[in-house]
Parts: structure tokens; sequence; C-alpha cells
């Protein structure tokens, strides 16, 4: 295969690429970008215009999404993309979406060049239905059991690639202090209020880092999730940076990860494991593939099960845990195989 494949990658529009604070599919498609760019890929990145790449670079709109308080109307910037793609179908030899099913109506026209679509949220019926009206996009699951979940619903899938990160970015920490840590969005289906609830009875501090987007999740914030901050085992960090993100995971006893959905990946694992931190996880989607029970944290069923495992989180080696990034979490492993659907898609 020609190292001068053209590639578009289309990222969200929802926060920068790279994420400013932390971010799963941002930091995973800034993290692919490069390296692709690396090794000698002819790429062009689109996204919102506060973000950075070392690709060519398509900025569809001033600010991201999430980031821009004055937009009214956040389908617009979507639509801007929609046809900023569009006209340059000409520059590409596969379009790689990341932005689910905003850019699927991109692969209806006769020239629309080869549509790959990495799906990084669950896969319900709707979904799925959606999917299966589009036959010319080729799917990207990025987990065995998100793989399972989508052709269960009739989706086809052309290929699994987990996500990666580059382990040197985490600092391992051998030492860790005495907190907990929850880090992820502020929402509902991430088990925030679970997270809080478990250390409180575990006796154990917790400390809390992540945001709440949309009209919604600043409601869930403000009624359910605030009034439990004032506790005294609790400590709320809010929003975080990339190098604050690593600090806490590196100093953390153990990552709690009470996700209440059927989880694609998790990305917030394999960071926390590359700085020796364990994660205690509950059983849903992909935890059991990324978390090994008893060898890099714990994968439990309620939150009793947590509280015990808490209870056990010095049995972790944490030396096990970085060593499990660097055998199957890194950038060098996703990249390789998207190099093998990109040259399986180009060979059909």
């Amino acid at each position: 295969m020609s190292k001068k494949l053209r590639i578009a990658e289309i990222a969200p529009l929802w926060i920068p690429i790279p994420p400013q604070t932390y971010g799963g599919i941002e930091l995973m498609l800034y993290e692919l970008t490069e390296e692709l760019v690396r090794r000698g890929y002819d790429m062009t990145l689109f996204a919102s215009g506060d973000s950075k790449t070392s690709a060519k670079f398509v900025p569809v709109t001033e600010k991201a999404i999430w980031l821009d308080h004055e937009l009214k109307n956040p389908h617009a910037p979507v639509m801007r993309m929609v046809k900023a793609v569009f006209d340059r179908f000409y520059e590409f030899d596969i379009i790689h979406n990341h932005f689910n099913f905003f850019m699927f109506p991109l692969s209806l026209r006769l020239d629309c060049p080869r549509f790959l679509t990495t799906v990084h949220r669950p896969v319900d019926k709707q979904y799925a239905e959606a999917m299966k009206e589009y036959n010319k996009i080729k799917f990207v699951a990025i987990s065995e059991d998100h793989k399972k979940s989508m052709e269960e619903l009739g989706v086809p899938v052309c290929g699994m690639v987990y996500n990666g990160i580059d382990p040197g970015r985490y600092e391992f920490n051998d030492s860790p202090g005495g907190y907990l840590l929850y880090l992820s969005r502020l929402n509902r289906e991430k088990g925030i209020l679970t997270a809080i609830e478990v250390a409180k009875v575990a006796g154990q501090k917790l400390v809390i880092a992540g945001n709440s987007a949309g009209n919604a999740e600043w409601s869930y914030f403000l009624h359910e999730i605030q009034p439990r901050l004032n506790d005294e085992h609790i400590s709320f960090r809010g929003q975080v940076n990339f190098q604050e993100k690593v600090e806490l995971l590196k100093n953390a006893k153990a990552l709690l990860f009470p996700i209440d959905r059927q989880e694609p990946f998790g990305l917030v694992m394999i960071e926390a494991m590359a700085c020796g931190t364990p994660v205690i996880a509950f059983r849903k989607g992909s935890v059991p593939e990324i978390v090994e029970h008893g060898r890099t944290g714990f994968v439990v069923d309620t939150p009793e099960e947590m509280i015990k495992a808490i209870e056990r989180v010095s049995t972790i080696d944490r030396k096990a845990c970085r060593k499990i990034v660097e055998e199957k979490f890194t950038i060098k492993q996703m990249v390789d195989k998207y190099e093998e659907i990109f040259a399986k898609i180009i060979g059909n």
C-alpha cells in the first residue's frame, strides 16, 4: 500500500483536538492522526478551529461547540462540516469518520471515497438501524464486546481496534497517595453517584475530576451531584488539563469506574493503568477485556463488591498494570491495526 494514501480524519466538533482537558475520542484521534503523519500518510484533519495537528487542517468552525457559549444552534457547525468534507471528496482515498451518524449522508454520493467509521459509542437498536441503511460505510468497533453488540443487531463490522495511548506520557508511580479517583463525565451513566457512595461507605477519600456538557448533564450536576460534594471525604477538582490528570491518576490508590452502560472502551482505564493505578470497575461492556481481575484491578458486579475490592487494592502489583498497557494498548498497536484496515478497504 502506498505510504502517500490520502486520508481525511473527521473529528467530533464538541471539543478541540487534542482535548484541552481530558478526552477519550479526541485524545485517541489526535494520537492516531499524529502517528499516521509520522508514518508518511497524506493526512487531513477536519475539526474545530481551536484544534492543533501536524496534518493538513480544515477548521470547520472557530470554536469547539461545547466551548462556544454564544452558539444557539449546535447543528449549524455540523452542517458546515458535512459541506467542507463534501467539497474535498476528490482529495482523499479514505474518509475516516469519528463523528458518528452526522457524517453518514456523505456516503450516498456515487463519487464518495472509501468511507470508514470508527464507532465510539454504545450501539442500540435505533443506531444500528441507521447504520444498516448506509451500506457503503465500513464500521470499526473498539472492543470485542462492542463488536459483538453491533453484530447482534445486524451491523457488519470490518475490524476491531483497541484505543491506544503513548505510555511515555504517563508517569509510573509505585507509591500512590491515600485517595480513590473518579475521572470522567459527571453524568448518570458514568456512575458518579455510585462512586461517591462507595467511597463514603468504604471510609475512603474520593477525588472527583470531570465536567458536564449540555443542559441535561448540567441539571443532573446541579440537582444530584453538587449537594453531595460538601462531604468531608470528597475533593472536587472539576475539569483538569492533561498534566493535572496524570498527577491525579499516578497518585491515586485506585480508579473507580462504576459505569452504567455498555462501555465500548473506556480510555481512562488504560490511562490509569499506565500510571500503575489499578481499576475497580463494573462488569459492563469492554471492562473485562481491559481490566484483568485480580491482576490489574477488580471487575465487580455490585457497589458492595466494589467496596470489598477497595480493601484488596494493595494486593495489586502496580508494575503489572503498567505492563499490560505496554503489551496491549499502545498507539503503535492501534495504528498498526488501522493500517491493516486501510489496506483491506482500499483493496475491496
